[in-house]
């Protein structure tokens, strides 16, 4: 009897955590997911100043098929160059998990011309880290899902 009462109680002291937990992963979510919109938004209106912002002072962009761009100067030159076409992109949230102070989002993106032509897609991973209470973006990285031409 004394181990059904002990394995009861130890189920039950694991169980009572997960509705917090539960909660807590929504409303990282929709942190995240406020930083996602505004990054397009600020992308999608050309604004690499704004781009930037959203970016830790020691924050790196790792695009494909360059070095990675290190610290805001570099990050505001990189995406300033990289709006000039008019490209806009979207971005789906597929996953956002965290821990503390880090949280990793994990998602989708498709890049069409001014004209809504498809130019590209494919998946991006964002490390975002807590400055000053807020949300930044630390690390930026994302791949294309189209056959490379050669």
């Amino acid at each position: 009897m004394n181990r059904r009462i002990a394995v009861g109680l130890v189920a039950l002291i694991l169980a009572l955590p997960l509705p917090a937990l539960a909660q807590g992963d929504k409303d990282l979510r929709a942190q995240i997911g406020k930083m996602s919109q505004a990054w397009q938004t600020a992308y999608n209106a050309g604004d690499a100043a704004a781009l930037t912002a959203l970016y830790t002072s020691d924050a790196k962009v790792m695009a494909p098929g360059g070095e990675p761009a290190s610290g805001s100067a570099a990050i505001q030159k990189f995406f300033a160059a990289d709006m000039a076409s008019g490209a806009k992109n979207t971005l789906t949230q597929e996953e956002a998990l965290g821990s503390g102070d880090v949280a990793v989002e994990t998602g989708t993106w498709v890049a069409e011309d001014k004209n809504g032509k498809h130019l590209d897609h494919g998946t991006f991973m964002t490390i975002y880290k807590k400055v000053n209470g807020s949300w930044k973006i630390y690390r930026d990285t994302w791949n294309s899902s189209m056959a490379m031409k050669m």
